[in-house]
């Protein structure tokens, strides 16, 4: 008999109604994605999400480099060097145009208020370009505020441009193929269900971006007490 409180019906555990409507909904989810990602505007859609994250980090650009490639692993498509190509030239003409007006852009990240995590970021940022400039502009690109306060940071402060495309890229190359790498062998893991796979692979992601972050802290601080480095109020 199907439990009642005050005259509501309240489904079962082994309702079938509710199984069916919950696989229905999936169902739908599915459906919409495969048809988003079939079409040939995955790509430019993805570029384009990737390059406006540049500028403005509110949804980290990794999410649907993890989404695309968990449906590459799970379903075949959509073709995953082209999306590389497309993640790796949007990425490097959002960092370099950002670098290119660090001076007109200065007076936004100046504007972070101390206990934000914005702030928290713009300090991670000047502590280690103190530290180590071109290993710096490396790990930023797997932390989407570091990424943005360290493109402007720099471009204000007059840092060689050549140096900074250099490291820049390598910092990409390298967020890009972790990115991909994670969706594709969660997709490959749940190929009976992308978007199980989707969802797996944006928790690994964060998860692995969490834990590079706190490594490479580890690693500065153990660093600085090699060095004797003393860090300045």
């Amino acid at each position: 008999m199907r439990p009642h409180v005050r005259g509501l019906y309240l489904p079962s555990e082994k309702d079938p109604y509710s199984v069916t409507q919950g696989e229905d909904v999936i169902a739908s989810i599915t459906a919409w994605f495969e048809v988003i990602m079939a079409t040939q505007w995955i790509y430019p859609l993805v570029g384009t999400l990737i390059f406006f994250d540049c500028f403005f980090p509110v949804l980290p650009s990794e999410i649907p480099l993890n989404m695309v490639g968990a449906w590459s692993g799970s379903q075949g498509f959509p073709h995953l060097p082209t999306i590389f190509f497309a993640a790796m030239v949007a990425a490097i003409l959002g960092d370099n145009l950002c670098f290119l007006l660090g001076t007109r852009l200065i007076a936004l990240i100046n504007r972070a208020q101390k206990g934000t995590k914005a702030y928290d970021a713009l300090t991670w940022v000047k502590r280690n370009i103190r530290r180590s400039g071109g290993a710096a502009i490396i790990i930023a690109r797997f932390i989407p505020s570091a990424r943005l306060f360290m493109t402007i940071l720099l471009g204000s402060m007059r840092y060689p441009w050549p140096l900074f495309f250099f490291f820049d890229t390598i910092g990409v190359l390298l967020w890009v193929i972790q990115a991909l790498a994670i969706g594709y062998l969660g997709g490959v893991a749940f190929s009976g269900s992308p978007a199980i796979a989707m969802i797996i692979s944006i928790i690994a992601a964060v998860i692995v971006g969490f834990g590079l972050q706190k490594g490479q802290n580890k690693l500065m601080e153990w660093w600085d007490t090699r060095r004797g480095y003393a860090e300045t109020p």
